[in-house]
């Protein structure tokens, strides 16, 4: 029986990371390339068809052999229209019908998907998760991002917009979030947001280390943060136990909404290691209820910068074998 593949896009606003995969999340090629978002749709367009074909070209593979590409992206986005609506990093994509356009340049059935959910997709087809079949994940980077597998199918909600789980309000009336809502996890969790609130209580008068960061001009980063925290700063030990456990609190909404077996932790703030997992679980414990014992195992992701690329794929595979492109 010939062997097939399937390609996965990663689409960043500033790379396009591609790669091939056989039906069992192998990856037999990947690479990174400019996505060059300043030259326009149809260079971005161009770049993605391109990239595609390098894929296929660097493990030797025909495209008669490739069944589908899946493409992850951000969002707001369509699936089921194929359509990129309003992607912050990518104006020159915004209501571009990005499925058709790749269909009609590698005549290569396509598939869409937001880039949060083909990371969650591919923590749960061959990451983490891949031995669960109710699965959540925050990402956790500049922003929090994230993605909810549920009876083994993607949540996307009637609008297509479901799974924003960075915007899930943890404080009612707390911080502005760059949503415009108050109190989003978001504005306490993330690594952005998590050093401005290290800023402004510093510019508020409160001691601490981390105003060496700032006095010499640098831009206090969430590393910051969690060294300064480790070496006994009670201001971020503060601001990064707040982050903890607004998170945690954020765990336990989605523990009372779909009842996950587990949640997964992805993005660049996993890098503290115990130090976050540690915290977010005694604060989850903390704070859920008692009724009863449902709570979901809580660990990090496992693929790292490939899940995006890995779970595009995921999808591409998912979709030739339901038929939802």
């Amino acid at each position: 029986m010939a062997v097939s593949y399937c390609v996965g896009v990663d689409l960043g606003g500033t790379n396009i990371k591609a790669g091939l995969l056989d039906a069992d999340a192998n990856i037999k090629s990947k690479f990174s390339v400019p996505t060059e978002v300043d030259l326009g749709t149809e260079k971005v367009i161009g770049n993605i068809g391109a990239a595609v074909k390098r894929a296929m070209d660097e493990a030797g593979v025909a495209s008669s052999e490739v069944v589908g590409i899946g493409i992850g992206s951000p969002g707001p986005l369509s699936h089921n229209r194929g359509l990129v609506i309003n992607p912050g990093n990518l104006p020159c994509l915004q209501n571009v019908p990005l499925r058709s356009a790749i269909e009609k340049h590698t005549g290569i059935k396509t598939t869409l998907e937001n880039d949060a959910n083909a990371a969650a997709w591919g923590e749960f087809w061959a990451g983490a998760g891949k031995e669960v079949n109710d699965l959540v994940m925050f990402t956790l980077g500049t922003g929090v991002g994230g993605g909810v597998i549920s009876g083994g199918k993607l949540l996307r909600g009637f609008y297509e917009n479901g799974a924003e789980l960075g915007h899930i309000i943890v404080q009612s009336g707390g911080r502005r979030c760059s949503c415009d809502q108050h109190g989003c996890v978001e504005a306490y969790s993330s690594a952005y947001y998590l050093a401005r609130r290290a800023e402004e209580l510093v510019a508020d008068g409160r001691q601490s280390s981390l105003k060496a960061h700032i006095d010499a001009g640098e831009m206090l980063m969430a590393e910051h943060i969690v060294e300064a925290a480790k070496a006994g700063d009670e201001l971020a030990r503060q601001v990064w136990d707040d982050a903890c456990r607004y998170l945690a609190t954020a765990i336990v909404t989605m523990q009372h909404v779909t009842n996950p077996e587990l949640v997964v932790l992805a993005g660049g703030m996993i890098a503290a290691g115990d130090f976050l997992l540690d915290r977010v679980r005694k604060y989850f414990r903390e704070l859920t209820w008692s009724l009863m014992e449902d709570f979901p195992d809580i660990r990090f992701a496992t693929l790292g910068n490939d899940a995006g690329l890995i779970g595009a794929a995921g999808c591409a595979w998912q979709a030739l074998k339901t038929g939802d492109w």
